[in-house]
């Protein structure tokens, strides 16, 4: 049988990650970049999911859902140890 190693990350940490492999920050490509790299270290996306969310107001008033900064990713990997 499989043992498995398992890894969560939120989106923050994925960015993080990512923004090493591009040389900046708060774009949208160094979260696929972190997502490559932890991939090419052999860790398989396995689930992710939204763990709360929060409202923020535009500079008129209005309500924005926003829940990025929430969102946690979930690797698995073959344990060989």
């Amino acid at each position: 049988m499989t043992k498995w190693q398992y890894r969560t990350v939120d989106w923050g940490e994925v960015r993080k990650i990512g923004a090493k492999v591009t040389g900046e920050d708060f774009i949208d490509a160094n979260v696929d970049a972190g997502l490559n790299t932890i991939g090419a270290e052999g860790w398989e996306l396995v689930g992710v999911y939204v763990d709360g969310y929060t409202v923020h107001k535009t500079s008129k008033g209005e309500e924005l859902l926003s829940s990025s900064r929430y969102v946690k990713y979930t690797f698995k990997r073959p344990d060989e140890s």
